[in-house]
């Protein structure tokens, strides 16, 4: 399976399917508590850090098969990963024009932008 079929399944899987979306009113509900509660706060960042580590491994191992441009994987996953978690709170809470494949095409046109593909 190639690189960008990966990334494309990886924003796939990690987009909320529709409004309330239990895995996705589950963090939300997680995030909003984390302040208050230092063991919410380590379960929070660990899940955070998993979809970190396993977007930055793709994207690196990309990179190093030339089906991406070089770059600095952990900082291209930070910013796709804040652009995924602003979409993904719109569609969980069913923003007008803002649904499951909306949001994809969106993910999709600023994955392209972000991660380069070599000349």
């Amino acid at each position: 399976m190639t690189a960008e079929r990966k990334l494309d399944l990886f924003l796939q899987l990690y987009l909320p399917r529709g409004p309330r979306d239990a895995r996705w009113m589950l963090w939300i509900e997680l995030w909003a508590r984390t302040p208050s509660n230092e063991a919410l706060h380590r379960a929070q960042e660990e899940m955070d850090q998993g979809w970190q580590d396993d977007l930055t491994a793709l994207l690196t191992k990309g990179a190093e098969r030339g089906r991406f441009a070089p770059m600095d994987a952990a900082a291209r996953a930070d910013e796709l990963l804040a652009l995924l978690d602003g979409l993904s709170t719109r569609v969980v809470l069913g923003q007008r024009g803002t649904d499951h494949d909306r949001a994809l095409v969106v993910a999709r046109s600023a994955a392209r932008r972000l991660i380069v593909r070599p000349e």
